[in-house]
């Protein structure tokens, strides 16, 4: 019998999906541990892998283990059960979900590079009048500077500050150091509430649901206190890269160097330097976007869901993982307190309170007994009679012109980008459509250019309609172009800025925005929803809701919802310090209950209004979906593979609702035809035969696309 370990290979095929006995050589025996990232061979070829298990047999015909590519394991023992569950519950190959958990910097072992230094003392130090000298009394005078200001200050001193380091009188930072002591305010009596109760006890979930402004970060933070002083980490999870810079600013000033941040736009050195922190203990907060979720804590103590109604939490790309399930699962798994935070809760936790799942705790209060905004909704139905065609009703006009005038900031909310949101021919009806997708075209006044939001081509404006050649070609709907125009031809001295994903394209666009709104740069804010989520501009007085329908009718179940979530935090964005606040939604549906709801911030109303259709249409959460998405180059080949299975599944599993094949809401993308089937499973069926059948059907239909309990269904 000889030392044998099951290597996971680091490639995404399906005949590669499980994993494969190596021979652990003699001279890598004491070194061999689970979780590493080793070298094998593979065929005529070397591959990556990580080491499963480790156990004694025959090692006949079984090639040798050729190198450990570092020391410390990559995966703890529970991410690699975690790889596991998420190949089982989503469908993924093995390979998927370790790819999600060892980001590329850790696989090809790029060097850790922090993205800049900041520098204090670290003892005193004594020395002859040089330029040693010199810079180590600029670090005493100025605590915590930053490199670059350093090197600007004294353009030859690099070399002086890497031998200052090196003999312990300054101390470098990967991120900005604490140089005063942070502020704790005084907790209100329904926050303290909140927070003995989240510290009654560790492997508990939390529905913590607070209304806009009713503290829940102050919450957050003085849980983490807490588990900080305990020896312990936290992971802080954002929905949106927007968020992070107000949010990190507010957490390094209570715990300073412990912080770090985790999203998209680092760089793979500065996501390594991250990772290696808080693989080796050395951080203890990560503020991050949903990866962070697999960050290797080894001593994880809580883990903060910010905002848990986002749909951005549900990742869209295999593995296609809900960040909410998995963080459930992993603070489970490691005894650690999870807390789920809204002012909206997405109607499946709530319902898991009900269900006794989930603990709630609430903030029924603003901070200071703030009155929540006045909402005012404005039919444009009844503009239209009376012959008010502009984009802002009569109405928001005068509130604008008010507030402006009083000197408060406008923040205006449109949940589209771009001019005008199609280009239609007045002669024919024809819309402006994408070549390779069944969308409409979106016009972009900056570059003057039709773009398609999907595929991301552009196109000429055209003179004449490509169908009946008339003349007759004019603009419809409004994006955030459109209402940035609007505000300079009504108040052309106002300062603008404008918030979505044409403007912030960079991840460093997101925090100068914040800080030059924050600053009072600008008077007006217009943007999409990054700017409804948790911002908070003290001095706000009016938001401004150009179009509340936008997502009211999109062809999916929680329109309603996302409608609801929206406007209340939207809304929540006016009066959050010492401003009244007010807040003008325009719609024409104002009898819708999404909408009537919001106009009073009432969630229990809204939820048992929505938790009754639900029911009624057997929906989550009485149901379990999979999204089955056929794609392909043939429209009748997809079409027919479609119907195969839709009639595979009706016949093996009458207990369940098997809906379609439809085309998809966007029947053509990027060239490629789409039909989809939804199947609904409930639980009292159980589903281990249906996801057996899936995978097998994935196996054999390789443009199949499986979603479990999808939050896209466009």
């Amino acid at each position: 019998m000889e030392p044998l370990a099951d290597i996971i290979i680091d490639r995404v095929v399906e005949s590669l999906d499980h994993p494969f006995t190596y021979r652990i050589p003699p001279e890598l025996v004491d070194a061999i541990a689970v979780g590493q990232w080793v070298t094998v061979p593979f065929g005529k070829s070397e591959v990556f892998g990580v080491v499963r298990h480790m156990r004694s047999g025959s090692s006949e015909g079984l090639k040798d283990i050729k190198t450990i590519r570092r020391l410390d394991p990559v995966l703890t023992p529970v991410l690699l059960e975690l790889a596991e569950w998420m190949q089982d519950r989503y469908l993924c190959f093995l390979a998927q979900a370790i790819r999600a958990m060892v980001p590329s910097a850790v696989r090809n072992d790029i060097r850790a590079r922090p993205a800049a230094v900041w520098y204090r003392v670290q003892r005193e130090r004594l020395g002859r009048r040089s330029l040693k000298q010199t810079v180590f009394e600029y670090v005493s005078e100025h605590p915590g500077v930053e490199r670059q200001t350093v090197l600007a200050a004294f353009p030859a001193s690099g070399p002086a500050l890497q031998a200052l380091v090196r003999e312990g009188a300054l101390q470098a930072f990967a991120y900005p150091p604490n140089t005063h002591e942070p502020s704790r305010p005084m907790l209100t009596e329904h926050q303290a509430q909140a927070l003995a109760r989240l510290k009654s006890g560790p492997n508990r979930a939390w529905l913590l649901q607070g209304v806009t402004g009713s503290g829940k970060t102050e919450i957050y933070l003085s849980l983490i206190e807490g588990v900080l002083a305990e020896g312990r980490q936290a992971m802080v999870l954002l929905p949106e890269i927007a968020l992070t810079p107000q949010t990190l600013t507010r957490f390094r000033e209570r715990f300073g160097i412990q912080v770090a941040v985790w999203h998209s736009g680092l760089s793979h050195g500065q996501r390594r330097a991250t990772w290696d922190g808080v693989r080796q203990g050395q951080i203890g907060v990560v503020v991050g976007a949903r990866s962070a979720v697999f960050l290797p804590f080894p001593n994880l103590g809580v883990i903060v869901l910010d905002e848990e109604h986002e749909p951005t939490y549900k990742q869209e790309e295999h593995p296609r993982y809900h960040t909410r399930e998995v963080a459930v699962w992993r603070g489970q798994r490691e005894r650690a307190t999870v807390v789920l935070g809204s002012a909206t809760p997405s109607v499946e936790s709530r319902y898991r309170v009900h269900q006794g799942e989930l603990e709630l705790v609430e903030l029924p209060e603003r901070v200071g007994g703030r009155a929540m905004p006045a909402v005012t909704i404005v039919d444009m139905r009844q503009e239209l009679k009376e012959g008010h065609r502009e984009i802002f009703s009569r109405l928001l006009k005068e509130s604008l012109t008010k507030v402006l005038k009083s000197g408060q900031q406008v923040i205006l909310f449109l949940n589209r980008r771009g001019y005008s949101t199609f280009i239609l021919c007045r002669s024919c009806g024809t819309a402006l459509e994408c070549s390779d997708c069944s969308v409409s075209l979106t016009f972009h006044q900056r570059e003057h250019r039709l773009f398609c939001h999907y595929c991301l081509n552009e196109f000429a404006v055209p003179d004449t309609c490509p169908e009946c050649y008339s003349d007759k070609i004019r603009h419809f709907g409004a994006g955030t172009e459109r209402v940035v125009e609007e505000v300079n031809r009504l108040f052309p001295k106002v300062r603008i800025l404008r918030a979505d994903r044409d403007t912030l394209t960079r991840p460093q666009d997101y925090a100068e925005l914040y800080h030059r709104f924050y600053d009072g740069e600008a008077d007006v804010l217009v943007g999409t929803q990054m700017i409804a989520k948790g911002m908070d501009f003290p001095q706000v007085g009016l938001v401004g809701v150009v179009a509340a329908d936008t997502a009211l009718h999109l062809p999916d179940f929680r329109s309603a919802e996302r409608t609801f979530q929206l406007l209340v935090q939207a809304a929540g964005r006016s009066g959050r310090k010492n401003t009244t606040g007010e807040v003008v939604i325009q719609t024409y549906n104002p009898d819708h209950y999404a909408i009537r709801w919001a106009q009073t911030h009432d969630y229990p109303a809204f939820f048992q209004e929505e938790i009754v259709n639900r029911k009624q249409t057997r929906y989550p959460p009485y149901a379990d979906l999979w999204l089955l998405l056929f794609e392909g180059e043939q429209d009748v080949v997809v079409q027919e593979r479609a119907l195969a299975a839709a009639h595979e599944l009706r016949s093996r599993w009458p207990n369940k609702d098997v809906l379609g094949p439809a085309p998809a809401p966007l029947a053509r993308v990027r060239g490629q035809y789409r039909y989809q089937v939804l199947v609904k499973s409930f639980p009292e069926t159980g589903d281990d035969d249906l996801t057996s059948y899936l995978k097998e059907l994935k196996i054999h239909d390789r443009q199949l696309s499986l979603t479990r309990d999808p939050y896209f269904l466009m």
